[in-house]
């Protein structure tokens, strides 16, 4: 009988535990140091860095700050400089909270967005507030979940784009003689000039995009080089 009794109460006190949430961003950032830098570069040659720190990590929380900084001679003789600071926070796989900062020659821009009940109310560079669907993620790229999404907060502008990934092939990190197997992933859609790539854990290793001046911009993984199938098989003729 005693027996029984404490059967029943071990059951009673399973149902009235409290749900423990698997947050998938949490166990993301989880896979990377609590610092990870990136270079940047131009035309090949290195401008600036990019820094990506994850911090207040719990079981639903996580709060990342990001920078990117480069220095570029633009037309040959033209000097740009450019500065980006974010700070984010995901609750429950959710942005909670977003503060971007750019600075692009002396030309600043702010972006924010709060989440409310039950979407997300974001002011854009120009000031206009929007209330976007409460899911959308940010263009941080850190996440691998970002290729599961059509739409996205584009954390530059603070306007929702219109995304359709889709892989490219793959690719290889060089870094101090080991080499890491990557896959690329086109994001289309209203970022159709952006690349991101992955290894197989999902850690995000490199970025491509074109710049406004059309010249392209790398961003890898710092002491990394990004060895594309094109530069592959010329290797080998």
């Amino acid at each position: 009988m005693m027996l029984k009794i404490r059967h029943a109460v071990l059951l009673i006190g399973l149902f009235l535990a409290p749900m423990v949430y698997a947050s998938e961003l949490v166990d993301q950032a989880k896979l990377y140091p609590k610092s990870v830098s990136y270079d940047v570069y131009r035309k090949g040659d290195r401008v600036g860095h990019y820094t990506l720190r994850f911090s207040n990590i719990s079981d639903v929380r996580v709060a990342t700050d990001i920078e990117m900084e480069l220095k570029a001679k633009v037309f040959g003789f033209f000097n740009y400089e450019y500065r980006y600071r974010a700070n984010e926070v995901w609750l429950n796989d959710q942005l909670s909270m977003l503060n971007v900062k750019t600075i692009s020659n002396k030309k600043e821009s702010q972006v924010t967005a709060v989440r409310k009940a039950d979407y997300l109310e974001t002011v854009d560079k120009k000031g206009r507030v929007h209330s976007y669907p409460a899911e959308l993620m940010t263009t941080h790229h850190w996440y691998p979940q970002l290729l599961d999404q059509k739409q996205v907060l584009n954390s530059i502008t603070g306007k929702m784009d219109s995304i359709s990934p889709e892989s490219i092939g793959s690719a290889l990190l060089d870094s101090g003689g080991q080499t890491v197997q990557l896959e690329g992933f086109r994001l289309g859609g209203d970022l159709d000039r952006t690349i991101s790539w992955y290894d197989s854990k999902g850690l995000w290793r490199a970025l491509e995009f074109k710049a406004k001046d059309g010249s392209d911009i790398q961003v890898v993984w710092s002491g990394g080089q990004l060895i594309k199938e094109a530069s592959l098989a010329k290797a080998k003729d």
